[in-house]
């Protein structure tokens, strides 16, 4: 076995599983955060400010929601 055969050999898919499974998990985590973030906006609706901060993270949630998704897309293709 070349040099170049082990290089290949040792970056194969079956290091791919564990990096899904915490992608997946990280995923869950962020869905729920979410979604805990959503039911607090009840609290916040008396002070405008409170609710442009609120507005501001739940977007920021939103967004790592969306990152974990399109990364873990990608590392499913792959």
């Amino acid at each position: 076995m070349d040099q170049f055969q082990i290089v290949k050999f040792t970056t194969m898919t079956p290091f791919a599983k564990p990096q899904n499974a915490a992608l997946h998990s990280a995923l869950r985590a962020a869905l729920e955060n979410e979604k805990r973030w959503r039911e607090m906006q009840a609290e916040c609706s008396t002070d405008h400010e409170a609710i442009e901060q609120w507005s501001a993270t739940a977007r920021l949630r939103r967004l790592e929601v969306e990152r974990l998704e399109a990364i873990l897309a990608a590392a499913e293709k792959a």
